[in-house]
């Protein structure tokens, strides 16, 4: 399961930057994925709708890893298998921010103080970027600053190509 499911710049499988994003380090990993995705998925989901929803979260997870492959060479004694969910959930997490900047939130580690998800999100991004900088292992620093950033551009410009995308399907059909 490891070879198929860890995505290990090393390993010349590409597809795994895909299916990295289904496999978890653990129970906990793999139940604060869930919770951050039902809790913010489910409003840029019915905003979006569910097949753009799930086309954007496929593809901030692929983008997340494809980031964490790229830099990976920058620091070669950091060079570890990855997996998770975190990228593509940072990413709808940069797209509810976009959608929604003043929902208050409360961070799991800091429930009793709500914050905007425009004041709380730039943070977590700040701490990754200080973490991606500093070579620091405690999570995919680098894949959660892609996925965030990447849901951030989405909301901004990718929207745009989605509708494009769905007018071009349509005529096709007719």
């Amino acid at each position: 399961m490891a070879r198929r499911f860890l995505h290990d710049p090393r390993s010349g499988l590409s597809y795994t930057m895909l299916t990295s994003t289904f496999s978890h380090k653990d129970l906990w990993h793999l139940l604060f994925n869930s919770i951050a995705l039902v809790s913010f998925g489910t409003s840029v989901a019915n905003k979006m709708g569910a097949e753009h929803f799930t086309a954007f979260y496929l593809s901030a997870g692929v983008l997340s890893s494809l980031a964490s492959h790229l830099l990976a060479p920058l620091r070669p004694a950091l060079i570890l298998p990855s997996l998770g969910a975190s990228g593509a959930v940072y990413g709808v997490l940069g797209a509810m921010m976009m959608l929604f900047p003043h929902a208050q939130i409360a961070i799991i580690f800091l429930p009793f103080i709500p914050m905007s998800l425009s004041h709380a999100f730039p943070a977590l991004l700040a701490y990754d970027f200080a973490g991606a900088v500093l070579g620091w292992r405690t999570f995919g620093h680098v894949a959660h600053l892609a996925g965030g950033l990447y849901g951030i551009a989405y909301l901004e410009w990718g929207t745009q190509y989605w509708n494009r995308l769905v007018k071009f399907i349509d005529r096709r059909k007719n």
